[in-house]
């Protein structure tokens, strides 16, 4: 088996504020398996403060593995998330179905599947007119980024200041469009109570990871009446069994770049459904190879979801078509040579 790395840099059209701070580019390596007859393609782009490995680690890791591509895959995260897409999509490739066919043992019927938009915009007007014309286009849900901060000021970072930004969002979206949140852990459990409290009441679907503590996430539930959603703390399936014992969680957010890749984030959205968890499937701001495998995994978890795979629009340069949403929907491919790319 043949396998060849090819490094690529996407800068975004505007930088996406989170409280692990500002991307403005995403540095990544595409990793492609096979011959010219079948290929599978996976893809390592780690980010700073996200839990994983550095680029440069995963690149030596890889570098390490691409000369003995028979023998034992990387331990780093994100690069053992990209060895393991890139040999299941060669497994598909080979049988000839999709992956999602693949993971789940039956061809899926639906042919599109919904995608939120991201909305990190910290001015009140501009996150909602952001968020308005996501809802315009088609979008069946919005998340938006809470608890950033911007690098040089310039937004309003007290409790009602966000509770407001929040707010203006909510109100810019028509009924039936949801609003999610995600604090990537940026606040501390007084903020987040006190922060949500405010807009508890504004049909809010769920907020990510609240605080950098998951032992908050029940009472902070609890006082607001929000379900809370996990993400960085999910690694595998053991973190997934204690934050449902104490109650934490009432959704995961599954990433195949961090988790293992499309077998093991699969796998731990059916352990997550047999605790009454649902679960949302979303890329790590993925180029082509990482959102085609972030897309074929949510069509096998829940090809009914509204899932976090539409980031493609917030690269500048254009990505290809099958991963790019339109109308609020990627199209779901039905031919394996079609999910390669």
């Amino acid at each position: 088996m043949q396998a060849t790395l090819a490094e690529f840099e996407l800068p975004l059209v505007r930088p996406l504020l989170t409280a692990h701070g500002s991307i403005t580019v995403r540095r990544g390596i595409e990793v492609r398996v096979g011959d010219d007859a079948c290929v599978g393609r996976g893809e390592a782009a780690p980010l700073p403060g996200f839990g994983v490995e550095t680029y440069d680690e995963a690149l030596a890791a890889l570098e390490r593995w691409a000369d003995d591509p028979e023998g034992e895959p990387p331990a780093e995260p994100c690069a053992a998330a990209a060895v393991e897409s890139a040999l299941t999509q060669l497994d598909a490739e080979i049988e000839g179905v999709t992956l999602a066919t693949l993971l789940a043992g039956e061809a899926p019927t639906q042919r599109r599947i919904a995608v939120h938009a991201l909305v990190s915009d910290l001015d009140p007007e501009a996150a909602a007119q952001r968020a308005a014309r996501a809802a315009a286009a088609g979008h069946l849900a919005v998340k938006l980024k809470v608890a950033a901060r911007e690098p040089n000021g310039g937004a309003d970072a007290s409790v009602d200041g966000q509770a407001a930004r929040i707010a203006a969002v909510r109100r810019a979206l028509p009924a039936g469009v949801a609003l999610r949140l995600d604090a990537n852990g940026g606040w501390d459990r007084s903020t987040a109570v006190k922060v949500l409290r405010r807009v508890g009441h504004l049909d809010i679907e769920f907020v990510e990871e609240p605080t950098p503590q998951a032992a908050d996430w029940a009472q902070i539930s609890r006082t607001v009446g929000l379900p809370v959603a996990a993400d960085e703390h999910l690694r595998d399936p053991a973190s997934l069994d204690r934050l449902v014992e104490v109650g934490a969680i009432e959704v995961a957010v599954l990433k195949p770049a961090v988790l293992g890749g499309p077998h093991a984030t699969y796998d731990l959205a059916r352990r997550a459904a047999m605790r009454g968890v649902r679960s949302v499937v979303s890329s790590f701001i993925c180029g082509p190879a990482g959102l085609r495998i972030a897309r074929e995994t949510a069509v096998a978890v829940d090809p009914h979801g509204v899932h976090g795979i539409g980031t493609a629009t917030l690269f500048a340069e254009a990505l290809p078509e099958d991963v790019v949403p339109a109308g609020g929907y990627l199209a779901v491919p039905t031919e394996a040579s079609s999910v390669a790319g």
